[in-house]
């Protein structure tokens, strides 16, 4: 496989859901409130499918004016079966399904840049559409040596060990601020919608969000040379405080957990991948 710097041009479009243009969580359902609001086969979630295909269309479109060779879509939400595989563009390949072994299990450093498409800011922002990290159940804060995080922060971490930048991030205001504080100047974002609550936004026409989309992909692909990985030297301490006491109990069950106290787990590890 070709690294960065050489003829191969490859990318790598991590898909979540939560942040594509027009999508909130079911009104009137508590699930809107307590969980991810976006039940598999409610008639929000098909209609959800279809916008964050589109834009997903859109950063491959883009990615591959501005040079691309090869981009590859992994399928991120949830059980990692939610896109409309027979409406992709025809170019992209596509990693679905589950369990995979490991966090963004193909990305290595033969890719130029990893775009985190359609994504949702840390639990315990305001103003943020769906927030949460990494369970919308069960985690009501995260934090990383200290200081709160959330998956755009573990991600980036997380693909920086494995030597790729983030070149783009997507998804409502609020995920994209937390995007440019985390990464940088560097980083693209798109802005799709502004939160106005967990489950209320002022979000952007799809087809704006789209054409938004493909011009930061080709864009952030064509700056993709200046990004640098995200490295920070461990070990590393993460914390997890749950909703509830039993959601703790469970995370015991995990190699090296220590309890802190009734709604919190704590880890310790070498790299963040260990930690994830």
């Amino acid at each position: 496989m070709a690294r960065r710097g050489s003829r191969s041009l490859r990318i790598y479009i991590a898909v979540d859901f939560e942040g594509a243009a027009c999508v909130i969580g079911q009104p009137g359902d508590p699930k809107a409130t307590l969980g991810s609001g976006l039940e598999t086969n409610s008639a929000i979630f098909r209609q959800a499918q279809r916008l964050v295909t589109a834009e997903t269309n859109a950063a491959v479109r883009g990615a591959l004016a501005a040079g691309a060779t090869e981009v590859l879509v992994e399928d991120n939400h949830g059980c990692g079966h939610n896109l409309l595989y027979e409406q992709l563009h025809p170019e992209a390949r596509v990693l679905m399904g589950g369990p995979r072994p490991r966090r963004f299990c193909l990305l290595d450093d033969s890719f130029a840049g990893l775009m985190l498409l359609c994504h949702h800011a840390r639990s315990g922002e305001r103003d943020a559409v769906l927030s949460h990290s990494y369970s919308s159940v069960s985690v009501h804060r995260m934090l990383l040596d200290g200081e709160p995080i959330g998956e755009v922060g573990m991600d980036a971490l997380v693909a920086g060990e494995r030597g790729v930048p983030v070149i783009l991030v997507s998804g409502d205001e609020a995920v994209c601020a937390e995007a440019r504080a985390f990464l940088g100047r560097s980083v693209v974002t798109v802005a799709t919608k502004k939160g106005l609550g967990r489950n209320c936004a002022l979000s952007l026409s799809p087809s704006k969000a789209q054409a938004l989309t493909e011009a930061g992909a080709k864009r952030a692909v064509e700056t993709a040379a200046g990004c640098k990985p995200i490295r920070r030297k461990g070990p590393f301490t993460l914390i997890r405080v749950f909703k509830w006491e039993s959601q703790a109990d469970a995370a015991m069950r995990g190699h090296g957990a220590h309890r802190v106290d009734a709604y919190t787990v704590r880890w310790r590890g070498r790299t963040i991948e260990e930690l994830i």
